[in-house]
């Protein structure tokens, strides 16, 4: 007996049914019924005489030539489909190519705009610190002429905001921001822009660099947060975009 599950006024009867079934060509059939013969015939022929050996010999012969009328049925059809396949593949690829490119150029464009951020917060950055000792030295001096004249608490204020100037040039005072977008993350790396083999070390900190490795000599310059200086070897700093979909 059959389970049946009612849904609405549909009945759907589990466990009874089957995969459609596809009709082949006749002519596919016909070979694939000689393919099988053929097969058996193989499965039962005993080579234990020169009779068997010669009745081998004659079946790899129609083997072979059943290879090749098998080969010849499905060639035109094997063509048409790989023509097909690479057709589909020309077509995918013209328009994944200019996504791809449009995709690099975005990604070029806010990493070169994350890198201009950075410049003008260094900027600013080395500004403050120069107004920073400018302003400390200016106190230092009003602290020597408040002392030169006898104004002690004037000195000990004057000396009070150089020490204030002086902690404010060595912090540097401005935190990084990077741009910020939904889905879209940054990492800091470096790129070698210039490698002179002959100006390279043959090993540094405990590395053969020598024949000149770019990759080694990259994870250096990342291990080192791009402070490491290699004779030969100049680098800059990037920033990869990542974007979530």
């Amino acid at each position: 007996m059959n389970d049946a599950k009612v849904v609405g006024n549909n009945a759907l009867v589990l466990g009874t049914a089957e995969p459609p079934q596809i009709e082949q060509p006749e002519e596919e059939s016909k070979l694939g019924r000689q393919v099988s013969l053929i097969k058996q015939q193989a499965s039962s022929v005993v080579v234990a005489s020169e009779e068997g050996f010669v009745l081998a010999g004659e079946l790899t012969k129609q083997v072979k030539a059943m290879q090749k009328q098998v080969t010849e049925y499905w060639e035109p059809m094997r063509k048409s489909t790989y023509e097909a396949y690479t057709a589909v593949n020309q077509h995918k690829k013209e328009m994944l190519d200019p996504l791809a490119s449009a995709e690099k150029i975005l990604k070029r464009k806010m990493s070169d705009y994350t890198m201009e951020q950075e410049r003008i917060r260094r900027e600013q950055e080395e500004a403050m610190r120069k107004a920073a000792e400018a302003e400390m030295a200016r106190k230092l001096e009003e602290a020597e002429e408040a002392e030169s004249r006898g104004d002690a608490v004037g000195a000990e204020f004057a000396m009070a905001e150089a020490e204030v100037m002086e902690g404010v040039a060595a912090s540097g005072g401005l935190r990084p921001q990077a741009p910020k977008a939904k889905g879209v993350s940054q990492t800091k790396t470096w790129k070698i822009t210039k490698i002179d083999s002959e100006k390279v070390p043959i090993s540094l900190n405990g590395m053969e660099l020598r024949p000149v490795d770019e990759k080694l000599v990259l994870q250096l310059i990342k291990a080192s947060k791009g402070k490491i200086s290699i004779p030969g070897v100049e680098y800059k700093e990037d920033v990869i975009i990542s974007v979530r979909s």
